[in-house]
């Protein structure tokens, strides 16, 4: 799963879930290492492109900023 190259968007996924309070911390680390949760965000990310814009678009921005949240 962490070797998979939208690991990174996931993980971003949930730190935005996260702040804005639609996750607690500890779903956070939970959902960190759920396959399953992870498999259903790749299917979401793979086969919607409005869904998937969104991060495209955000990694972008933190590439020009030099941003890395993690």
């Amino acid at each position: 799963m962490k070797n998979d190259e939208i690991y990174e968007y996931y993980i971003n996924y949930l730190l935005n879930r996260l702040t804005e309070g639609k996750i607690s911390n500890g779903s956070f680390s939970l959902l960190k290492i759920s396959k399953n949760y992870f498999d259903e965000f790749k299917y979401k990310f793979d086969n919607d492109k409005k869904f998937s814009k969104v991060f495209i678009r955000d990694k972008k921005i933190d590439d020009i900023f030099g941003e890395d949240i993690r």
